[in-house]
């Protein structure tokens, strides 16, 4: 498993040395930061610590992270509703972020606190969830209900980009010996543009080392259904998301639609998932 993360590692660094260089990669951008050359001038001190917001909605065939499907069930259908708020003063911003899947009953509300730099990328994020009633029952201010985890993405080229992900704080993220395991997980991903028509991306993603907090083993057998293993936690280095994404933005007047196709593989689980995903932003 590992010779096949390294071949498509190997494929993502590879890529940007030997691909043609077409049309920049459009980045999505506060529209009160973006200036061109002709009207940066007299405004662009101004306009880089301006507020700004962001609303969207999309609605996924499944909520996919990391390679795992959030019902945990091993399904490749499970339609998740997904609202997100963005409220931004320059370069930092606040996002609130929920899931609600239907066939599995999982909820979940992320808070984010990010910063965006030119290729730089840093978050900061808590994370409440749950499935069914005990999703209800949990009290938002138990700190046990809780995660709190730092990403870091940097992007080479405009294409190639890394990502970085360590959680610090929650209550299940402990390995056998008590000690805290510092969940984490690490990708990489190489975006090629086909002109104006869609972008493809080519990711790969693992675990560097036993991350009890999010990952899980193969199927198995609770009270007559199928769930993913968290009793039987992988160890070790493990390769979780191997996937292929296409996207395209669709741009109605102010609004823009972004569809999303793509295909994932996860081989600690042995399990394949197809993804389409569609919404709004404005």
């Amino acid at each position: 498993m590992k010779k096949i993360f390294a071949f498509v590692l190997a494929l993502c660094v590879s890529l940007p040395l030997y691909a043609a260089q077409p049309e920049a990669v459009s980045q999505s951008v506060n529209p009160l930061m973006d200036c061109s050359e002709e009207c940066c001038c007299d405004h662009e001190e101004d306009d880089e610590w301006a507020f700004w917001w962001e609303a969207g909605f999309d609605l996924a065939s499944n909520y996919m992270w990391r390679g795992y499907d959030q019902s945990y069930t091993g399904n490749m259908f499970d339609p998740s509703f997904q609202p997100s708020l963005t409220l931004g003063y320059g370069k930092f911003y606040i996002n609130l972020w929920g899931n609600a899947s239907l066939l599995s009953d999982y909820k979940e509300f992320d808070m984010f606190l990010g910063f965006d730099h030119e290729n730089l990328s840093v978050t900061i994020y808590d994370v409440f969830c749950g499935a069914g009633p005990d999703f209800g029952a949990q009290s938002f201010f138990d700190k046990e209900a809780h995660n709190l985890t730092a990403t870091i993405d940097y992007t080479f080229f405009d294409r190639l980009r890394l990502h970085w992900a360590t959680t610090f704080l929650h209550a299940a993220d402990r390995l056998p010996n008590g000690k805290r395991a510092f969940s984490s997980y690490f990708e990489v991903g190489y975006t090629q543009p086909f002109g104006d028509v869609l972008d493809m991306e080519i990711i790969a993603g693992a675990a560097p080392w036993t991350g009890p907090f999010w990952m899980a083993g193969p199927r198995k057998m609770v009270d007559g259904a199928y769930t993913l293993d968290f009793d039987n936690q992988p160890k070790g280095f493990n390769v979780t998301n191997l996937s292929l994404v296409l996207t395209r933005d669709f741009e109605v007047d102010k609004v823009t639609i972004p569809v999303e196709l793509g295909y994932t593989y996860n081989p600690t689980t042995n399990r394949h998932y197809a993804l389409l995903k569609a919404g709004f932003s404005f």
